[in-house]
């Protein structure tokens, strides 16, 4: 008898650092995931910034230039430049949004880390 319950308060000790090193295992995981969120947010603030940024003073600096070149022509051939220019900047703003599409496309994926570590656990287990 007291042999089956040294065996169960064994088992049960074990259940219990089982229990302890799974939620060890969880906490990890978690302040991983935690940082990447961190590490995602500062991205993804620091990407918008400047990408306003930067359409702002490209489109500032665009204006000043048609506008400079309007004047500077006669006024017969205003509207094949104000047709023409206008025709360029759509084209120009359709392959800038490619390429931002391109370029978040090849970024690594948000929680990478944490789902590659979740994964080994899971094989390990």
């Amino acid at each position: 008898m007291a042999d089956t319950f040294a065996a169960l308060s064994e088992l049960l000790a074990a259940a219990g650092r089982m229990a302890g090193l799974a939620l060890d295992i969880v906490v990890d995981r978690l302040e991983l995931l935690g940082l990447e969120a961190r590490e995602a947010k500062v991205r993804l603030v620091q990407l918008l910034l400047l990408a306003v940024v930067g359409a702002a003073l490209f489109l500032m600096g665009l204006a000043l230039a048609v506008v400079a070149l309007f004047l500077a022509l006669p006024p017969q051939w205003r509207l094949w430049l104000a047709a023409g220019g206008g025709a360029l900047l759509l084209l120009l703003g359709a392959c800038a949004l490619l390429v931002l599409r391109r370029r978040l496309a090849r970024l690594p994926l948000a929680f990478s880390q944490s789902v590659a570590e979740l994964k080994k656990d899971r094989a390990c287990f």
